[in-house]
């Protein structure tokens, strides 16, 4: 692999791994009731339960939590990449946590939206752990570049 920085590539990559779990959503929805209403899309999964399968609502409440769950460490990836890259890290090790990190995503995802029992939620927070220790490296690194 050559030397060339890719992280800054990863920010947008985490935004789009944080939107595929609600797109996710909208096709469970739409295939159970034929439909997606997007006028009122926030609410929409709460109204149309009664009308789904369990699994079905399931499944999309999983989605909906696993889209949360990446814009809410969004911003942890995003300070650490930049601190990375502030404190003029190697490229190497930018790519490194960042690799590890949207790696981890990926796969939180389809764990997360997958999950059917109390063995895959640990294997789910396991994959979540992955990601935010990449995060702190990425911080630990770039706080040793600048001491």
């Amino acid at each position: 692999m050559d030397d060339k920085n890719y992280s800054l590539y990863g920010l947008p990559v985490a935004i789009v791994l944080a939107y595929v779990p609600h797109v996710v959503k909208g096709a469970i929805i739409t295939k159970s009731l034929g439909k997606y209403n997007n006028v009122n899309p926030r609410s929409q999964l709460e109204k149309v339960q009664s009308r789904m399968t369990k699994a079905s609502y399931e499944m999309a409440k999983r989605a909906d939590a696993a889209h949360h769950n990446g814009l809410e460490i969004f911003p942890i990836f995003a300070g650490a990449v930049l601190a990375g890259n502030f404190a003029g890290l190697p490229n190497s090790t930018l790519n490194k946590y960042s690799a590890v990190f949207l790696t981890a995503r990926f796969f939180y995802n389809f764990v997360y939206i997958k999950n059917s029992n109390s063995i895959v939620a640990g294997l789910r927070s396991l994959i979540w752990m992955v990601s935010i220790v990449s995060c702190f490296g990425l911080y630990l690194e770039a706080a040793k570049g600048k001491l």
